[in-house]
């Protein structure tokens, strides 16, 4: 790490009076989980809620040999906070305490179009308001106060009701190619300026399930790497949702692997 940047975190922590959670001989990973264990008692936003995604769903009931989660995921006019490819595709929409539920309706309509299993992940707090408006199909679940999860009502199938035309418009342009060539057999011979054209015509000729099932067959192949998945594993608990939406090359995440292990007052300037 060079001196700007170690400048720059000893600032940020020395005005968050962050220093007085530091021990002798601390690692920068150790670091990284007290500030997270902090943050469970004072402040769960959005990230405690995607990290416990990560840490109990797709680490605790799955395996990242068959399962991958992506964050932020372009759906139709939305992002989804948290998707999580198994066997088929769970999209979680995460209502913090700190959320307003004034968008929830619109979102959830989106993910419809995409989605097979529709999660809300929400507090205690929020937890009778969301009931009162979401659909019986819409799974709910909340982050317990202990940080656990805890399911109160499973989600209902939508598989055979999600839209190829909006799945299509979420994928990369080789992740699409590859489907119309499994599907089809062949790559639509055209110039690249009506290959997205001809490919979308192609693909919403797709039943819906067959189109879904495309989908997170592809989708999953962002996660095939092993190096990737020991990256995500070797981090410390704190930055299992970071690791997985970083954008890092191989070089990178072994770099950041061995700053995880350095004394964190290494990096300070006094």
């Amino acid at each position: 790490m060079n001196k700007r940047r170690s400048e720059f975190m000893e600032s940020i922590i020395k005005e968050s009076n962050l220093f007085r959670i530091i021990e002798p001989g601390m690692s920068l990973g150790g670091f990284y989980d007290s500030i997270y264990k902090h943050l469970l008692k004072t402040y769960r936003n959005e990230y405690i809620y995607k990290n416990a995604i990560a840490e109990k769903i797709l680490l605790g009931k799955h395996s990242l040999n068959t399962s991958f989660m992506l964050t932020e995921f372009r759906t139709a006019e939305c992002k989804a906070d948290t998707v999580v490819l198994n066997g088929t595709s769970n999209v979680y929409e995460i209502k913090s305490e700190f959320d307003s539920l004034d968008r929830l309706q619109k979102q959830i309509k989106a993910y419809q179009k995409v989605f097979d299993l529709i999660h809300i992940i929400t507090s205690p707090s929020q937890l009778e308001k969301v009931e009162k408006v979401m659909d019986s199909k819409i799974g709910i679940m909340v982050l317990t106060e202990r940080n656990t999860i805890k399911t109160i009502r499973e989600p209902k199938s939508g598989r055979n009701q999600v839209q190829p035309m909006i799945i299509f418009d979420s994928l990369r342009k080789v992740e699409y190619v590859s489907i119309i060539r499994d599907n089809f057999g062949f790559i639509p011979d055209v110039p690249n300026t009506l290959i997205y054209k001809k490919c979308k015509a192609l693909f919403c000729k797709l039943s819906p399930e067959v189109a879904h099932d495309s989908m997170v067959k592809t989708l999953k192949k962002r996660g095939n790497s092993i190096c990737l998945k020991e990256f995500i594993l070797g981090v410390p608990d704190s930055l299992k949702a970071a690791s997985l939406t970083a954008k890092l090359t191989k070089n990178q995440r072994m770099r950041f692997r061995e700053m995880l292990e350095q004394d964190i007052e290494s990096y300070f300037y006094s």
